[in-house]
């Protein structure tokens, strides 16, 4: 699953901290830090879309992975080391859009909110961030099963196949139920 950096107000416009903000952010350091040691940015985490690999979060399972997010690190290039972290996941909310994805339901996406400390490598990345050079992300989570969207029953067990469908509707995966790990 792939996401997108996107820049948007909702107390974070230009990156101003809130006190509201700061006090959350706090919650997740080992001191008190102040709002100009603070970088701030949001991220569009995953939606109920079928994605490049034939795979979709339902809504409810976006629900479920709002709560996962909270507190997880923003890392590069997939690489789970402690060196690659550059951000944490302060909040998050799912946010409703116009129209209807491709399996009927209400358009919505996963939108997370960002933080990482200003000063040395920080600032380049930042520059980058503002500058639109890096501004997409992809997420990573295990669910518990994945389920066929035809006949509900677990992808790996059913008789149909990821891509091909009925009626021109094809085999999702992405039915996701009970996320796991985020």
């Amino acid at each position: 699953m792939s996401m997108e950096v996107r820049k948007e107000s909702n107390g974070l416009k230009n990156s101003i901290v809130t006190r509201e903000e700061l006090t959350i952010i706090n919650q997740f350091t080992k001191r008190a830090l102040k709002e100009d040691e603070v970088y701030t940015f949001a991220v569009r985490l995953c939606d109920n879309e079928v994605d490049r690999d034939g795979e979709r979060f339902p809504r409810a399972t976006l629900e479920e992975l709002a709560e996962l997010f909270v507190g997880k690190s923003g890392i590069f290039d997939h690489e789970w080391t402690a060196k690659g972290q550059a951000a944490r996941i302060y909040r998050t909310e799912i946010v409703e859009e116009a129209g209807v994805c491709s399996q009927g339901e209400g358009r919505c996406y996963l939108k997370g909110y960002a933080y990482m400390l200003r000063g040395g490598e920080n600032d380049a990345l930042i520059a980058q961030i503002e500058g639109g050079i890096k501004k997409e992300v992809s997420v990573g989570c295990s669910v518990e099963r994945c389920v066929c969207s035809i006949c509900g029953e677990d992808i790996n067990t059913c008789a149909h196949k990821k891509g091909r469908g009925v009626r021109r509707q094809g085999v999702l995966r992405g039915a996701c139920e009970r996320a796991g790990r985020v």
